[in-house]
């Protein structure tokens, strides 16, 4: 087994998505301050909540049609489409800082609705409001 060996910086921004810094007297260090500015921070989280909202919506959606007792080629149909919205999902995130949030709040609000109206798909991406 071979030693393990302490992390480059360009290693770090590697895993880290990026904000790595090199400090002399500590060594690398990643900046929990924000130091490469709360912007990037807020996008990057955006278009991951984005990207998640996709991935709720289109689970949401096999599950719905399971209960429903739907083909198996429109839960395949469903199972393809979760990829689709993943991508969606992460465009209307990258957008802005508050999208990503915005777009988790109505696809939370789709499943409640469409739960309480007996578990019916629902839209993707929903209208957001």
């Amino acid at each position: 087994m071979s030693a393990l060996r302490e992390l480059s910086v360009s290693e770090i921004n590697e895993v880290s998505g990026g904000c790595g810094r090199y400090d002399s007297q500590c060594g690398i260090s990643i900046g929990a301050s924000f130091g490469c500015g709360s912007a990037n921070y807020a996008s990057y989280y955006s278009t991951q909540l984005g990207a998640y909202s996709g991935y709720l919506a289109g689970v949401y959606n096999v599950f719905a049609d399971l209960a429903q007792s739907a083909s198996n080629s429109v839960i395949a149909a469903d199972i393809k489409n979760i990829a689709s919205y993943v991508q969606l999902g992460a465009q209307i995130g990258a957008q802005s800082a508050t999208n990503g949030l915005a777009i988790y709040k109505s696809v939370v609000s789709a499943i409640s609705t469409s739960i309480a109206n007996g578990g019916t798909k629902i839209t993707f991406p929903p209208a957001v409001g």
